[in-house]
């Protein structure tokens, strides 16, 4: 049997010796200052070592301290490795899906409740990732993106087209300047999503229409923020018109003139080839391609 010593009294040491005090270790671990300095003595005693050279201000590392810490890190960074691989394991009817912060809350949360009234048997494990190349070795098996597909090295399925539209919120028209035209859109704050694809310059060339502030404005680095900004009154955005479209109908935001931008195939279900070939993925696929419909 292997005799080890208190796993909490490793951890108080391992952190003071890394972040240089007790204070900062304490905050990290979320316990008192003094427990830390208990933790380190129960492990010194266990040890029949001093670890530390103490003064009344700091604390600092011996030359036995600093061996041990080399040793300790060590193991910790295999414990860590270890706990996070095994999250990764999952039974063969957990499907895992990656997305993107806009598309889960603005069109996919909607539309899970339906899938697991389908399919029952299917666990979901949802997580917000914008990567494409996370499929291999990791627990998602299929990403919903956003995007000018398909990508490389990837099963790409296109589900939806989509386009851009101009929308504001209701109030802002009532409270300010009307918009029946660009020159009125000019009198407005324009919100940005830093997307490149979605920018107000796109809307203004596919519109035939000049205008050198296009790119002035608030910027956000999500869609949905964007449509959330625009729904309070702060400006007028350019939005995707597939996640605005339940915000459009329920007369939260307003389309204020009639050009678009079209994107072409823009919403995609990907996932490596390999498991492009499970049946939870297929599952999920006919299950998707039916609500796009």
């Amino acid at each position: 049997m292997r005799r080890l010593p208190s796993l909490n009294a490793v951890k108080a040491f391992e952190a003071t010796a890394r972040l240089g005090t007790v204070q900062k270790a304490s905050e990290e671990l979320f316990v008192t200052h003094g427990a830390i300095s208990r933790q380190i003595k129960i492990l010194e005693s266990w040890l029949g070592v001093i670890l530390f050279d103490r003064s009344q201000r700091s604390v600092k590392l011996n030359s036995a301290g600093k061996a041990y810490l080399s040793a300790i890190s060590a193991a910790l960074d295999l414990v860590h490795e270890a706990s996070q691989n095994i999250q990764h394991i999952k039974s063969s009817n957990t499907l895992g899906i990656a997305t993107t912060h806009s598309i889960a809350n603005k069109w996919l949360m909607d539309k899970l409740p339906h899938f697991y009234e389908s399919h029952p048997e299917i666990e979901v494990w949802l997580s917000l990732d914008q990567r494409l190349d996370n499929f291999e070795n990791s627990a998602v098996d299929v990403g919903i993106r956003m995007g000018k597909g398909p990508w490389p090295d990837l099963a790409c399925m296109p589900l939806m087209q989509d386009r851009l539209v101009p929308v504001c919120s209701p109030q802002l028209l009532a409270n300010g300047i009307g918009i029946s035209n660009v020159e009125d859109l000019k009198q407005h704050i324009l919100l940005h999503d830093q997307d490149p694809e979605t920018q107000w310059q796109h809307w203004f060339e596919a519109s035939a229409l000049e205008f050198s502030g296009a790119s002035k404005g608030p910027r956000y680095t999500s869609g949905d923020i964007v449509i959330t900004s625009a729904m309070s009154g702060q400006g007028v955005a350019l939005v995707s018109e597939l996640l605005a479209a339940k915000d459009i109908a329920e007369q939260r935001l307003v389309r204020v003139l009639p050009q678009t931008v079209e994107l072409g195939d823009y919403f995609w279900l990907v996932t490596s080839n390999e498991k492009r070939q499970t049946t939870v993925v297929n599952t999920f696929y006919q299950w998707i391609l039916s609500q796009c419909q």
